[in-house]
Formats: C-alpha cells, structure tokens, sequence
C-alpha cells in the first residue's frame, strides 16, 4: 500500500522507514491514531469534568464558584495531559535523517555541475587566448587544455544526466499509485490519474529534449551504455504510461457501458500481463538500483579528477 510523505508528498510503501525523496524518517510523523485519539480526548474531556463535578456537589450547586473553578482545573489537567505533552514530545522529537535521499544527491548534482561548469569556462577562456601562430609549447598546452575541456564536459553531461534519471524516478513514484490502486479507483481518481499520465508524458519527452544537448559529448568508454539504457528506460516508462492509461480509459469505458449488453461484454480490457509489466516498470527500487550505481561511479571519478587537479595545480604553484 501507497500512502504520501508528509513532508515532500512523495509516494512511500508501509514498509519503507523513510521517505526516499526527502529522506525524512516516517515514524517522526504524527500517527493518524494518535491525532485521533488528541481530537477525541478534546471533545470529551470537558463533558466528562461536568458528571464528575455533578457528582462531587450533589446538593445542586453547580452555580457556584467552587463548581466552576473544578470543572475548569479538571478540563486543564485533562487537556495538558492527554494533549500538549504528547504534542511538545512529538515536535521536539528529532527529525532523523537517512542520508542520500534524492534531494541530498539532487543538491550535490548541481554542486558538480555548477563546479564543471565554471572549471569549463576558465579552459575556454584560456584557449580563446592561444591562436593557431603561436609556437609549439603553446600548442601543445593547447591539446591538453582540449583533453581536460572534454573530460570536464563529459562529467558535467553525465551529472546532469543523473539529474534526469532524479525526475524519472519522481516521474515514475507519482503513477504508481494509478496502477496500484486501480481497481479502487472512483471516477474522480481515475480522471486524475489520465491527467497524471499524460503530464509524465509531456515531462518525458522534456528530458529527452535536454539530453539531445549532449548528443556531441563523447562520454568514457566503460559508461557509453549509460546514456542509450537511460532512454531505453524514458521509453520503457512511456510504453507503460499508455498501458496504464488504456486500462482507466478502459474502467471509465466500463462504467459508462455498465448494464448495456451485449456491447459491455465485447469490451476489450487490456491483458494482464500487460499492467504486470507496467508494475515491473514502476518498480522504484531497481531504477533507484541503478541510479545509485551509476551516481556513486560518477563521484568516484569526479574525486579522481578533483584530485589530480589539485595536484597540478600545488606542482605549478611550487614551480
């Protein structure tokens, strides 16, 4: 079962202790229970300090000032204890944290690629300055500032390819709840879930279109499969968006036919196989599987250069 993280409105599963999105630990939110049993305890706290005191002044003197200031003390003992301390104790519990959400990753990503981006800019700056007359030296400093350009681009379009494979994921987390709920689903919802499809639809084409960006980046040979088995992944998602929109347009069809026979009956609902593997396609673990493999290769090489870089950099300062 899907319910939303309270903090970002990310999809999480009743298992998942916290939310992969934001990171935020679920059991730090106010239990449903608990919120009830606060409303419950507001409602009947002050009938029930009325009997008790009715019971205390037999004698009819529910006027008085002494009936008064005990139905009042009783009501506010009641109220702190069954409300505020509870309360005070859950908004001061600390919020964990697990490490590494998509936000943590998102905002190192574009840490990197503010970092390359600029490391890029000052190569070019530099190369805008030797000209194809200047001697040999020149011109072989020239080649290396080319080989450090291209290597630098390269980090960057894989950063900002591991950006994208992000939104996937959202992509993919904001639909899952149409398919998984699909026999649940009243009108309303299913209306929305057409919208939520062809929304992803709409964003999925968008981040095929800033990838054509990069069409002339070469990146490293041992991550060439990355960028055709992320689009192989934008199609897979699509493919499995229109499944998941035959199959509402097909409840909504239901519906609509409901009791018109024998049209109803030559309905053509969409297999099950088919919705089988749009649910192995929303399966956020295996895209998260390999996003975090790709990513964490990604920052071990992007260390790797940092720290030759550094090295040059310490060598020519000593020279």
């Amino acid at each position: 079962m899907l319910t939303k993280c309270v903090i970002c409105g990310f999809n999480v599963r009743d298992e998942d202790e916290f939310c992969l999105n934001c990171g935020v630990s679920l059991d730090d939110d106010l239990p449903e229970n608990q919120l009830k049993t606060i409303i419950i305890s507001i409602l009947f706290s002050l009938p029930s300090s009325f009997l008790i005191a009715s019971l205390l002044f037999p004698n009819g003197l529910r006027n008085s000032l002494g009936f008064f200031l005990l139905t009042t003390l009783y009501f506010f003992v009641i109220l702190f204890a069954l409300v505020f301390i509870p309360l005070k104790r859950i908004l001061n519990k600390p919020r964990l944290k697990r490490l590494e959400s998509l936000n943590d990753k998102e905002k190192i990503i574009e840490k990197r690629a503010s970092n390359l981006l600029k490391r890029g800019q000052n190569i070019d700056s530099v190369l805008d300055k030797i000209k194809e007359a200047d001697g040999q030296n020149l011109q072989e400093v020239r080649r290396k500032l080319l080989t450090a350009r291209e290597i630098v681009m390269s980090q960057f379009a894989r950063y900002e390819l591991q950006k994208q494979k992000i939104e996937l994921v959202r992509l993919q987390n904001g639909v899952s709840p149409y398919l998984f709920k699909l026999h649940r689903l009243n009108e309303f919802q299913t209306e929305d879930g057409l919208v939520t499809i062809e929304n992803t639809r709409h964003e999925i084409n968008k981040i095929r279109t800033i990838l054509t960006r990069f069409d002339a980046i070469e990146f490293p040979r041992n991550t060439l499969p990355e960028k055709e088995n992320f689009l192989a992944q934008l199609s897979e998602t699509e493919n499995s968006c229109q499944n998941l929109r035959e199959a509402l347009l097909s409840k909504q069809a239901t519906r609509a036919l409901q009791g018109i026979s024998p049209i109803e009956e030559k309905l053509k609902i969409p297999h099950t196989n088919e919705l089988a593997h749009t649910a192995e396609t929303f399966n956020l673990q295996t895209t998260l599987t390999d996003f975090s493999e790709s990513f964490e290769e990604l920052e071990r090489e992007y260390r790797r250069v940092q720290s030759e870089s550094e090295i040059s950099q310490k060598l020519l300062n000593e020279n």
